[in-house]
């Protein structure tokens, strides 16, 4: 049974929290917040493909400081093949609960062109 990208993402930001209880010179930890990038780049080209932009090339994802366990933050850059810039934002809000709330938000070009709880395929706007 494959799980949609959505719970994927959702199961690594929670896996991201857990490890931030470690050291940061934790392998694991770097691993998690790679994941975490990787998860929400792939995400957010699938929804930009799906409003018609193609991206030039893979989003750049950061988790910047400041995350925490309430908390977790992620951001991509990039730019599309008509080379408007592309910003992704996300946040996941009780991260340390079971019951995180989570918000992406993508702007091309300086123009918000998606807002959703979730990215990818499977992803349903629940809100």
């Amino acid at each position: 049974m494959t799980r949609p990208p959505s719970v994927i993402i959702v199961s690594l930001i929670l896996l991201a929290i857990g490890l931030l209880i470690t050291s940061c010179q934790n392998p694991s930890r770097q691993v998690s917040e790679g994941s975490l990038r990787t998860a929400t780049a792939n995400g957010a080209a699938t929804e930009l493909a799906g409003l018609g932009y193609r991206l030039k090339n893979r989003l750049n994802c950061q988790i910047p400081a400041g995350t925490t366990m309430k908390v977790v933050r992620v951001w991509c850059l990039g730019q599309t093949t008509a080379g408007q810039q592309v910003r992704v934002d996300g946040v996941a809000y009780d991260a340390d609960t079971r019951h995180p709330r989570q918000e992406f938000v993508i702007d091309v070009a300086g123009r918000e062109v998606l807002r959703k709880p979730c990215l990818g395929e499977g992803c349903s706007d629940m809100g």
